[in-house]
């Protein structure tokens, strides 16, 4: 809340530093000006008298006369625009040191006044999180994510050996944004369960760099390496680490990440856009000439493929989900859209999962170990799931009243299987 606090300030600030200096300017008489006029018209007029005189036009008596009265209203112009001129310069002077002074004083409070009806402060504390419901479920009520957080650490203070529990606690505290609680809850998962569990170990080094304003340079490094050692082809451990390398400074190391890690994205829309905004970024830094050299020494697509594979059987999931055209009037394309596998023998939480919205129907969507919501519970563990595929209109998880879905199975996770799946139920 305090940095966010810091940044409306400092923008309100830099705004009234354009405005406020131009409206305290004292303005410029324009005295000087209208006087040059008025002498510039007399002047003429009278070099006209004196050539009328010259001409016999009019005699010397009413040259003088005409030259008289040219004196006299000359002498009154003048003095007239001094007296105005000085009136106006007086009033704005007042009126400009008042503006500055309502300025900085409104700008602020009315920036406060309309963020206080459309946005939302809590939103920038993680009280909006902690505040969210979590529904009624068997043998409980309703309560918020705070509430159910200060009942899972009392569980764990009696259950310190509850790896589940550490694993669900960093986790919340992750969606809290207290990242120093999720990293210290994450130390106490990885005690129990050691240090060769990647979605652990990614987790953990997560909570380290957040802690530290996203920097993956400093604690989280060391843990990103241990993983990279495990996983070097992880998506995860390629774009922390293309990261890592791209703050240190050494662009065409992290370019050979992201690069190899670009091609795993197809599936994720959004994500292939932010890398390929990271991509960009970092090959304006090296220029064409170096990135063209660094591609060109960069294995093939199926030399990485073959890689891969040699760490043994590949627990995958292809999935093409469409809808049933008669169902698409009953849609709206801002629906999540849930789609993962479950084992058929075991616990009931999915073992991956992918979340997109009804808009991005058809999908193309491949699930893997990296999709696990836990360490102990993903595809390669359980060799036949079925998998499903949900249009909620809660936007919560499970088949609720009124959502589409589809479901199927048995599928082996071993066998590669390409599955299509048609949304045509409706709860």
């Amino acid at each position: 809340m305090i940095s966010f606090i810091l940044s409306v300030i400092a923008l309100v600030v830099l705004a009234l530093l354009f405005v406020v200096p131009v409206l305290l300017r004292k303005n410029q008489p324009m005295t000087e000006d209208y006087d040059d006029y008025n002498v510039a018209i007399a002047r003429d007029r009278l070099k006209e008298l004196k050539q009328q005189r010259d001409d016999g036009e009019i005699s010397e008596e009413i040259f003088q006369q005409l030259h008289d009265e040219l004196e006299t209203t000359l002498a009154i112009d003048l003095g007239t625009n001094r007296d105005a001129e000085t009136t106006k310069v007086s009033g704005n002077v007042a009126r400009n040191r008042f503006i500055p002074l309502l300025m900085v004083i409104a700008v602020p409070l009315l920036a406060v006044l309309i963020y206080a009806q459309i946005g939302n402060f809590d939103a920038a504390t993680g009280k909006l999180v902690a505040n969210t419901s979590i529904p009624a479920g068997e043998g409980r009520g309703e309560m918020t994510i705070a509430e159910a957080v200060a009942k899972l650490e009392q569980r764990l203070q009696e259950q310190p050996e509850n790896a589940e529990g550490w694993f669900m606690l960093a986790r919340t505290y992750m969606r809290l944004q207290q990242y120093q609680k999720s990293a210290e809850a994450y130390e106490k998962l990885i005690a129990l369960v050691g240090e060769n569990e990647i979605q652990v170990m990614l987790g953990y080094a997560d909570a380290l760099a957040m802690n530290e304003g996203g920097q993956l340079t400093g604690a989280a490094l060391p843990v990103v390496e241990k993983v990279q050692a495990m996983d070097p082809h992880n998506p995860t451990v390629l774009w922390m680490v293309g990261t890592a390398e791209s703050q240190r400074g050494n662009f065409r190391q992290a370019l050979t990440y992201w690069y190899e890690l670009r091609p795993m994205l197809g599936e994720e829309p959004q994500a292939l856009a932010q890398l390929n905004q990271l991509i960009r970024g970092v090959e304006k830094q090296l220029g064409d000439d170096l990135v063209a050299e660094l591609k060109a020494e960069l294995p093939q697509p199926e030399e990485q493929a073959a890689t891969a594979d040699d760490n043994g059987p590949l627990a995958e999931i292809t999935l093409t989900v469409d809808l049933d055209p008669s169902l698409r009037d009953s849609v709206n394309a801002a629906d999540t859209l849930f789609i993962y596998a479950k084992a058929i023998d075991g616990p009931p939480m999915p073992l991956a999962a992918v979340k997109l919205t009804a808009a991005d129907l058809p999908a193309l969507v491949t699930l893997n170990d990296g999709m696990a919501m836990m360490p102990e519970m993903r595809l390669s563990k359980f060799q036949m799931v079925n998998v499903t595929a949900v249009i909620s209109k809660s936007s919560r998880p499970g088949i609720q009243p009124g959502d589409l879905y589809v479901e199927h199975g048995p599928v082996n996770v071993f066998d590669r299987e390409h599955v299509s799946l048609l949304i045509e139920k409706v709860k």
